[in-house]
């Protein structure tokens, strides 16, 4: 235990590494536990490719992440970035390999779930989509609205409705920087399905007040228009006297 409450201004800041878990359910972790345990040579060859990755030396940094998981092949944090920089130089199955190791390292390790359902999500296999979200939110379901949303659009596609709105809505619900507009835009693509225009609209309208310059704005502006006017039939129909 490390008593930070009689620290002088003065006093020397550097009380070693402290590491927070949250209080509760969560079984995942965003830093990797094994890869504490590496011995100090590869940590110093983790240390070198970091530095080199801030310099933008991602040769070097490749270098130095490799030998730091030969020194220990269970430097998951280190498996992870090189295969974030595998997977930048468009060497996907190099880097689905690396990921896979560090899950394997440490199967509690965040990081590399994530990416490799965002690969997935790319290639449009929802499938393998759905089970690596699966896996992310059973690990944690709290921190990470994102696998929500990669969960709700894997279901979606999957065919599985009910799913994807509780993922969608639990997505919403974490999402309270509001960083992710898409879970309005699949949330009124869900409603309308099932004929709730009203609701529908208002997904839509939360959408384009979060991005209204976002990459789907016009499409969402469309599908706006379409359930507003679905909305008006629907509202005439159970009240003809709202025509005249």
């Amino acid at each position: 235990m490390i008593n930070l409450a009689n620290r002088r201004p003065m006093d020397d800041p550097n009380v070693g590494t402290i590491l927070l878990h949250r209080i509760g359910t969560s079984e995942g972790n965003t830093v990797s536990a094994v890869s504490l345990a590496a011995p100090k040579d590869a940590r110093k060859a983790y240390e070198r490719g970091m530095d080199a990755l801030k310099k933008k030396k991602t040769d070097d940094a490749v270098k130095d992440f490799q030998k730091a998981v030969d020194l220990y092949p269970k430097y998951a944090a280190s498996w992870y970035e090189l295969g974030r920089l595998q997977e930048a130089a468009n060497n996907a199955d190099a880097a689905k390999k690396s990921f896979d190791t560090a899950i394997e390292a440490d199967p509690k390790f965040m990081s590399p779930y994530l990416q490799l359902s965002v690969m997935a999500l790319h290639e449009r296999k929802w499938q393998e989509v759905s089970e690596l979200t699966d896996r992310i939110l059973k690990l944690d379901p709290f921190d990470f609205p994102q696998a929500f949303l990669f969960n709700a659009v894997a279901n979606y596609n999957l065919k599985n409705l009910e799913a994807a709105e509780k993922s969608a809505l639990q997505a919403e619900k974490l999402d309270t920087r509001h960083m992710l507009p898409q879970v309005n835009q699949l949330l009124g693509i869900l409603l309308a399905q099932r004929r709730d225009f009203s609701g529908a609209a208002a997904q839509f309208r939360n959408y384009l007040k979060l991005a209204p310059n976002g990459p789907e704005a016009a499409t969402v502006r469309t599908q706006l228009d379409e359930v507003e006017k679905m909305a008006a039939t629907t509202a005439v129909k159970q009240d003809p006297e709202k025509e005249k």
